[in-house]
């Protein structure tokens, strides 16, 4: 992968796992129940590498909305192996997204759903309007904010904002939110 930073547009899927790859290649593997309901599309403008996965049919030219739910209902999820080091941005509506320790900056920006994070790796952005995060952040620098969720620290209810900091450390952690709950180990 030549570009430094990847866009990924998950409308219409319903998990996302990210993963470090084992060499500089990007890997993309979309689990699907209809192998045809899905596109990929790549495109790279500006140093930038979009992955958009849509939808490969049309709402309005279906007769029956009943048939649209049966089509929507159709579980779609997507491992994406990254190589270390990239800046990562996902964009997406009702998702989880998980990221099996990602080794670069991952910013994940969605509605609503899960977000796990496991560990904090470098700068790591969370944005969201309801759901959960989860995350262990060992020497990280903390700001977490949430307007009617729970703020959850080694166990211990934390009041928002919850701001930590952290000597030389390139590690941070920023979740921004409006109902969700998020929950962080940092022992």
């Amino acid at each position: 992968m030549k570009a430094d930073e990847l866009e990924i547009i998950t409308y219409g899927l319903d998990d996302i796992i990210i993963e470090n790859s084992e060499g500089n290649n990007l890997e993309v593997t979309l689990f699907d129940e209809n192998p045809y309901a899905h596109n990929i599309l790549f495109t790279e403008e500006d140093g930038v590498l979009k992955l958009t996965f849509e939808l490969n049919f049309n709402l309005f030219k279906e007769e029956v909305f009943r048939k649209y739910i049966t089509k929507r209902l159709e579980r779609a999820r997507v491992l994406i192996k990254i190589p270390k080091y990239k800046k990562v941005v996902v964009y997406g509506k009702t998702i989880g997204v998980t990221s099996k320790s990602y080794d670069g900056n991952l910013s994940v920006y969605i509605e609503k759903g899960n977000i796990q994070l496991n560990t904090i790796k470098n700068t790591t952005i969370a944005h969201l309007f309801l759901g959960n995060v989860y995350a262990r952040a060992l020497n990280s620098e903390l700001n977490l904010t949430t307007k009617k969720g729970r703020i959850v620290i080694n166990e211990k209810n934390k009041k928002s904002p919850f701001v930590k900091s952290a000597s030389n450390t390139s590690k941070k952690l920023t979740v921004s939110s409006i109902h969700a709950n998020i929950t962080v180990v940092t022992d």
